[in-house]
């Protein structure tokens, strides 16, 4: 990352101009009426569900001159790839992806949305033009986008997936600090029988308020964030084989997105950091590098080296121990994010961020 010189500025301003766009389209909406408040109407970028951004995706894609590449997971469920490309052999590249957790992918489509939009009505700005290639994937999970779940079809937490064999070997034995940790709290979230409105509502909200007092909120957090691989049937699951969404989209991306001279690839998600605030969350678990990751994510996006660093419309966040209040705290037990993804492009330089909107004011 260091000698990402000019490929970085590149970036940068293609990444910039990303999260700009994306706090706009989320913000303004955050308190908006059932109507649209922009003029005209096609400013606004959300869509309801599934099946309308993904039509909306397809579209806009096709004016900004992408090239459209559909994955199925089923015959009506698709992943959707739009590769907008450089004139060049190894050009520095954005990877961008909405919907890994499919019920958070309204923000991350709507952000690809304004994308496409502003590239065609403004060629001349369009990364292309400045010798990026983009690669927008919309809808990591889209089961769990149809159907308003984190989960993929398969019961599958697609952000703990990303996995090779020996390493779901590792993870789905028992014993580990992962799993006990996991086995100590499931009786806050795992049921064992039909939810009942408003009695079990007000049973959960018990519940949890009594594991976080005995327990402290960083310990629950961190139980309920690191993911588990030893009880198929619960929640959180990473999974004990690479999930179909991976399988398909992993080779695209190995020819899409590769060759290139340098990277960046940002995950979308919602619900981390303060409501409203566009939070960039840099890799964790990457041991020496965690720091370096740090600093370079200050150089490109942000001033200062200090923990939560507020840019003009954005919260660089820091990687923390357990009991801190940042965002991506509690996380270092998780394994098998979407920066995997970087392990198989080949890239000389590159990084990832996960972009977090906070939504609704939490513990969490």
């Amino acid at each position: 990352i260091s000698n990402m010189h000019v490929p970085r500025t590149v970036l940068a301003r293609t990444v910039l101009a990303l999260a700009a766009a994306a706090f706009a389209v989320l913000y303004t909406t955050l308190e908006a009426p059932a109507s649209c408040p922009h003029d005209p109407p096609e400013s606004c970028f959300f869509s309801e569900a599934y099946a309308p951004a993904r039509a909306r995706f397809r579209e806009a894609a096709a004016l900004a001159g992408a090239t459209l590449h559909q994955l199925n997971i089923t015959a009506d469920l698709t992943i959707d790839v739009a590769v907008i490309p450089a004139n060049a052999a190894t050009p520095p590249t954005l990877v961008h992806m909405s919907g890994t957790h499919g019920v958070e992918a309204h923000a991350g489509s709507a952000v690809q949305l304004a994308l496409l939009k502003r590239w065609a009505d403004a060629p001349a700005d369009a990364p292309s033009s400045r010798g990026v290639r983009v690669v927008l994937v919309h809808a990591v999970n889209p089961h769990g986008f149809h159907c308003g779940r984190r989960w993929n079809e398969q019961g599958v937490d697609l952000n703990r997936n990303l996995l090779s064999e020996r390493e779901f070997a590792a993870l789905s034995e028992g014993g580990s600090e992962r799993a006990a940790l996991y086995d100590e709290h499931e009786w806050l979230w795992n049921m064992d029988q039909a939810w009942t409105p408003l009695f079990d509502d007000a049973r959960f909200a018990l519940r949890a308020v009594y594991a976080i007092c005995l327990l402290g909120m960083g310990k629950v957090k961190r139980a309920l964030v690191s993911g588990q691989y030893h009880a198929a049937s619960s929640l959180f699951y990473g999974g004990s084989s690479l999930a179909p969404s991976h399988a398909l989209l992993l080779p695209l991306l190995q020819r899409e997105a590769a060759p290139a001279s340098a990277g960046i690839l940002i995950d979308v998600h919602t619900g981390l950091g303060p409501r409203g605030v566009d939070s960039l969350l840099p890799p964790l678990n990457d041991g020496a590098a965690q720091a370096s990751h740090l600093a370079a994510t200050h150089s490109i996006f942000g001033e200062g080296e200090g923990e939560g660093v507020l840019g003009a419309d954005f919260l660089i966040d820091d990687p923390a121990e357990a009991d801190s209040g940042a965002a991506s705290s509690g996380y270092d037990l998780a394994r098998g994010s979407t920066s995997g993804y970087l392990l198989h492009l080949g890239w000389p330089r590159g990084m990832s961020i996960t972009q977090e909107f906070g939504t609704v004011p939490g513990p969490l």
